[in-house]
């Protein structure tokens, strides 16, 4: 059944040439509006397939474009010369690297090179020697210099003085010319070198790629930014992004990217996609009473579009144990109720957090899967269990861009929620974003959970949860 746009929807899809800023909110059908918009620029703009160019962030992502895109055009009968390119940042720069220089994937550095490159390199140096700890303090250092600067920041070394790390980084680099080697954090840097050194090869990608669209670009670092813009000569870029949902600083990413959009493209079309087709619709008032309270970010009027009101639940424990075993009883009652254990997902803001619902669970037959181990962890009559039938375990951060049936949220405590380090540092609005994302997981039932003791210490409520409860 074909399904038909809302009104924003359908202007972000039909829109013609020139920039344009879609702000998406949480389950507004970015995916959806994005594959549509590649159609409809190949079948009613009469734009050649090879000239458009979509980046996203992870292959997964890529590959579920790609694959959604080419279903979509089957499905509408639209047959097409050329072929769109899908892609990661990565990806993308790396093939525009090994088409000049003749990369291969045999060039990318190893993770046992870059050591053995290292160790190279300090054994001569007294007082780090040798030690594996040196070799990945050193390394540490670098990846981090390497990081910052893809955002425009001269970083400090941590671990050794700035004068050795520069001796030390200079001499690595050479060492990764003369092997022809390239780092992965290298990628980004050299394609931007590469791109503003040679005018024949930027012309060459500016031709070549007339129109690009960027998915979840309140991700996108400055370095990556600013290829996108040389390459986009056409101005006919098109960016989806929710500067709600930027919960990646640690990794390069800024939310202000968005202004600078708009700074940039000043005559950029802005459309807000704020029907939520996810989330029921008390799951959609809180979380955003609970978003409402970040200052720096665009205003939104979120909607549900879903008739259900949906289940929403802010439950006290007197402590682990305690809201573990609720954790459990309330799993079976959904369970009996007709549920798969995919169905359900527990959310958490650090993996410690998760130590011992893994042991409860395990304790009573129930399969689950932790996102970033990648295994199915089940016991007796659970050990024949596939992927797609496990209770879903992760941090809020694996969580984006995931939906699903029920979502607990466990350990909503202030101090975790938000983390200390975070209320230390006066990064509560990232704080906030994260808790926003875990929340707007949850399709049918959330459930948010904490306790009133812990390590022998009284414990408060997260204050997120106090402040939407409070309006």
């Amino acid at each position: 059944m074909k399904r038909s746009f809302n009104k924003n929807q359908k202007m972000a899809v039909e829109h013609g040439d020139g920039p344009c800023l879609v702000i998406a909110g949480p389950g507004s059908g970015k995916t959806y509006v994005l594959t549509n918009r590649i159609l409809s620029l190949i079948t009613n703009k009469n734009v050649n397939a090879d000239s458009i160019l979509i980046i996203t962030f992870t292959r997964a992502a890529a590959n579920e474009m790609e694959t959604r895109f080419f279903d979509l055009a089957k499905s509408n009968k639209v047959s097409f010369k050329g072929y769109p390119t899908f892609g990661t940042f990565h990806s993308i720069f790396y093939d525009i690297l090994r088409n000049v220089f003749g990369y291969t994937n045999k060039s990318l550095l190893s993770d046992k090179e870059e050591k053995d490159i290292l160790l190279g390199i300090l054994k001569d140096i007294k007082g780090l020697g040798d030690k594996p700890e040196a070799i990945n303090y050193v390394l540490k250092d670098i990846k981090n210099y390497k990081l910052l600067s893809e955002r425009g920041i001269k970083a400090e070394p941590k671990f050794i003085s700035l004068e050795l790390f520069d001796e030390i980084y200079k001499v690595y680099q050479r060492k990764l010319y003369e092997i022809k080697k390239l780092d992965f954090s290298d990628m980004i840097s050299k394609c931007y070198e590469l791109l503003k050194s040679n005018p024949n090869v930027l012309t060459y990608y500016q031709k070549k790629y007339k129109y690009i669209l960027v998915d979840e670009f309140q991700d996108i670092n400055k370095l990556q930014y600013d290829i996108v813009k040389l390459i986009c000569k056409s101005k006919n870029i098109f960016v989806v992004g929710d500067d709600d949902q930027s919960i990646y600083k640690f990794r390069g990413s800024y939310p202000r990217v968005i202004n600078d959009f708009l700074r940039d493209f000043k005559r950029a079309k802005v459309i807000l996609l704020n029907e939520n087709y996810r989330c029921a619709r008390q799951i959609v008032k809180f979380s955003k009473l609970v978003i409402d309270h970040n200052l720096d970010r665009f205003s939104k009027n979120l909607v549900s579009n879903r008739p259900e009101l949906g289940k929403l639940e802010i439950k006290a424990f007197v402590d682990s144990a305690d809201e573990n075993k609720y954790l459990i009883e309330s799993i079976k009652k959904y369970l009996r109720d007709g549920y798969k254990f995919s169905d359900i997902a527990i959310l958490y803001r650090t993996n410690l957090l998760s130590n011992s619902i893994k042991m409860d669970l395990s304790k009573n037959n129930m399969p689950y899967i932790v996102k970033g181990e990648e295994k199915i962890n089940t016991i007796d009559d659970y050990n024949s269990v596939s992927n797609s039938n496990a209770i879903n375990l992760m941090t809020f951060h694996l969580s984006k861009g995931l939906e699903f049936k029920t979502v607990f949220i466990i350990d909503a405590n202030d101090g975790l929620i938000p983390h200390k380090k975070s209320i230390r540092e006066n990064d509560l609005e990232i704080e906030r974003r994260l808790f926003y994302v875990a929340m707007t997981r949850a399709k049918d039932s959330l459930h948010i959970l904490f306790t009133t003791r812990r390590f022998g210490k009284d414990f408060k409520p997260s204050r997120f949860i106090l402040e939407a409860i409070g309006g």
